[in-house]
């Protein structure tokens, strides 16, 4: 079986946000010839992750951030937490330098994004290729939901992140 490979690149400065990325797939799509099949969409970070739902409505979009920040806890220690922070904090255990495979020179706490990965979305999705496009619902999009983007300032790293779209062709559907 052959399939395609695109890689979604990007650099990530914005700490929690959720971004469509249904055109892209499209694109990637088309590009390949595919009519049907299936795209599997993969992150490869563990503090980002995809989701399948309405992301056309910007409220509701706003809806989920407040919700993710408001019920998993930032570390009181994190560079997110500041005098004007609006959500509750905690105190978590994690380093990010106690990982042993570890090798940036981050000096964040982002448990609370590792959690909210977890809790809020995939890491990664599969969705059915019809007619050379996602088959996917009315209001269906496929986007990405980051809970750990970095701005650079002080030690900590702007995240550069990469989303993975596997589209695998197939021959024919049967309808049964």
């Amino acid at each position: 079986m052959k399939a395609y490979l695109k890689e979604i690149k990007f650099p990530s400065t914005k700490h929690t946000y959720i971004l469509d990325i249904t055109g892209r797939i499209n694109e990637a799509i088309k590009k390949s010839g595919t009519q049907i099949g299936f795209v599997f969409v993969n992150t490869k970070h563990t503090t980002l992750g995809v989701i399948l739902n309405e992301i056309a409505e910007p409220n509701l979009l706003e809806d989920f951030v407040h919700h993710t920040l408001k019920h998993i806890p930032e570390d009181k220690r994190s560079t997110k937490v500041n005098k004007d922070y609006k959500h509750p904090t905690t105190d978590y255990k994690h380093r990010c330098q106690d990982n042993p495979y570890c090798n940036e020179v981050d000096e964040d706490y982002n448990a609370a994004a590792h959690i909210r990965a977890l809790t809020f979305s995939h890491p990664s999705l599969v969705v059915p290729v019809r007619d050379g496009k996602l088959d996917l619902g009315k209001y269906q999009q496929v986007a990405l939901f980051e809970f750990d983007g970095r701005d650079g300032k002080g030690k900590n790293p702007i995240r550069q992140r990469t989303i993975q779209v596997w589209i695998c062709p197939a021959e024919e559907i049967i309808e049964l």
